[in-house]
């Protein structure tokens, strides 16, 4: 986690904007009341100097903040030099006049900022415990205000572990987004190489298949026909055996020719158009954890298996966008039957874009609807999702 902060999110110079904004009141407090630093009521006035008494504090804050901007150095240091120089300093100048500018406020939200793990705990009991526990035994103080000082710098402490929490959450889940985001990136040249392998083997096959039936066909029917006309005039009726046993050979050639060719055609889509839609948005409802909700209005017909295909897809790339680009978590879908026409409607409630970019994927399915005589429209406004209406003739 005290890696995930040593990145330098914004907060993080925030942080050290205000601790040095920190420091600055406190000079000039000192510099406002120098009487009282000076006088014999202060542990520090033996030094008779209050340039002495500023370098102190200044050594109180550069020295930690110097090690925790250093990637070098671990944070246990910068930790150690805040309750050291910055707590130390508190407890000497903790005088007895109530109203003092309260020089470890803040450097208790640093602690709380800094401290992780064992060194967390220990700067947490030395803040809210030891240092006003300190503070009362070398000023004398009651009870009271020991209890209302572990109060006060445990709720600051815990403010200061908080912010690094919440940073570090935050930071962790950009990461999880970047690592998830190269991970698709990963499965999309995978499924591509996969693909084009596939294809590869599948015509590997294919030749060997026509080559091992188209061939044997041929050569036999090429090898029985060159006999045949020589038999023809010398042997007519051993000619016609030969010949009917040619064609005979050639018929199952040909079956199996057409065999192959309906094992790499594609089946007959059977389901109605409605149902084909309804089963891709289910599909993509389960597996993506989106709500979907498909409508249907009017009578239903068959329409071709291009307007199919088209539909299809252009469900499938609005539904892919809504969850990838726009983080939809709910897709509405209407699919509308006119006499003229069949029309598809698909909304989702993700961020939507200010200036849509039309990717390969819009681009794709424009295409596809431009060919069928059909239009689409796309409106998409920042936080407020994405619309997209399919449009295809059937008349």
């Amino acid at each position: 986690m005290a890696a995930i902060v040593q990145r330098r999110h914004w907060f993080h110079y925030v942080i050290i904007s205000t601790r040095t904004l920190w420091f600055l009141l406190g000079v000039n407090y000192i510099i406002s009341h120098s009487n009282h630093y000076l006088s014999s009521h202060n542990k520090l006035a033996i030094t008779g100097n209050l340039w002495l008494i500023l370098l102190l504090y200044a050594m109180a804050y550069l020295t930690p903040m110097a090690l925790f901007l250093s990637r070098k150095v671990p944070r246990f240091y910068a930790v150690l030099a805040e309750i050291a120089l910055s707590g130390g300093f508190f407890c000497l100048l903790e005088a007895s006049a109530t109203g003092n500018f309260d020089f470890f406020n803040f450097p208790a939200v640093m602690l709380g900022y800094m401290g992780t793990g064992r060194s967390g705990v220990f700067a947490a009991a030395i803040t809210i415990i030891a240092i006003p526990v300190l503070i009362g035994w070398l000023w004398g103080t009651g009870l009271e205000p020991i209890v209302s000082m572990m109060i006060e710098f445990g709720v600051l402490y815990g403010s200061g572990y908080c912010f690094r929490v919440m940073i570090a959450s935050y930071q962790k889940i950009n990461e999880m987004y970047s690592l998830i985001a190269q991970q698709n990136q990963t499965l999309e040249i995978y499924a591509k190489q996969i693909e084009s392998l596939t294809l590869i083997e599948e015509r590997n096959r294919l030749s060997r298949e026509l080559h091992d039936t188209v061939g044997h066909t041929f050569t036999t029917t090429i090898t029985g026909m060159d006999a045949v006309y020589y038999l023809i005039d010398a042997a007519p009726q051993e000619a016609k055996n030969n010949l009917r046993e040619l064609l005979h050979v050639t018929r199952n050639g040909l079956n199996e020719v057409r065999r192959h060719i309906h094992q790499i055609a594609p089946d007959h889509e059977e389901r109605s158009l409605t149902l084909a839609l309804s089963q891709v948005a289910g599909e993509f409802a389960l597996h993506t954890g989106t709500e979907v909700v498909v409508h249907t209005e009017g009578t239903e017909y068959f329409v071709s298996e291009n307007v199919r295909l088209t539909m299809i897809r252009c469900l499938q790339e609005s539904m892919t966008n809504a969850k990838k680009h726009g983080m939809a978590s709910t897709v509405s879908i209407e699919l509308t039957y006119t006499v003229q026409s069949v029309q598809i409607k698909i909304v989702d409630n993700g961020k939507g874009a200010g200036k849509l970019v039309e990717g390969f994927g819009l681009k794709a399915m424009s295409e596809r609807v431009a060919n069928l005589n059909g239009k689409l429209y796309v409106h998409s406004h920042a936080d407020n999702g994405t619309e997209i209406i399919c449009t295809i003739p059937t008349k």
